[in-house]
């Protein structure tokens, strides 16, 4: 990733409405998603001070370029289940800027938070094209492809070694 990119973790209201210009930008309108579907409550200031979730963004300059968001709503530091991992999702990669390595970095940056958090890994719903991406990050398939908002989807899952 070029040195003109930042990433960091999403900590005020601009941030926060910068990244979701970007959302509504790549699920919107590229992929057709409801504007509804895609917007929700984890998407708050108030969200984001309580603790339930942890936005992060890559910029270049004041141009948010991509991020992703760490569900930790549900979820329990040490546990053995699948299901009380936190949750990335949302990851947003701004068309220009796509295959410059965005995507791994706000993985990476993702891991590395959930890890000294101490979990033992962290699970996903990867829209089936960007499949291979989180194959090669290590991620395993878990269970059937399924439609989530008119796209097929897989979950999968990364324990951490």
């Amino acid at each position: 990733m070029s040195q003109d990119y930042k990433i960091k973790t999403v900590s005020t209201s601009e941030e926060l409405q910068n990244i979701l210009e970007l959302r509504v930008e790549v699920f919107v309108l590229e992929q057709s998603v409801s504007a509804i579907e895609e917007i929700d409550a984890l998407d708050t200031m108030k969200a984001i001070k309580s603790g339930r979730v942890i936005h992060v963004v890559v910029s270049e300059g004041q141009l948010a370029v991509g991020t992703a968001r760490l569900v930790l709503e549900g979820s329990q530091p040490g546990s053995e289940k699948i299901s009380e991992l936190p949750h990335i999702g949302r990851v947003a990669v701004k068309k220009a800027t796509r295959r410059k390595g965005i995507g791994e970095v706000l993985m990476v940056r993702l891991h590395q938070l959930a890890r000294t958090m101490g979990f033992r890994g962290v699970t996903l719903s990867a829209q089936m094209q960007a499949a291979p991406f989180y194959t090669q990050l290590g991620y395993s398939a878990r269970g059937s492809v399924y439609d989530d908002v008119g796209i097929p989807h897989q979950d999968m899952d990364l324990i951490f070694d």
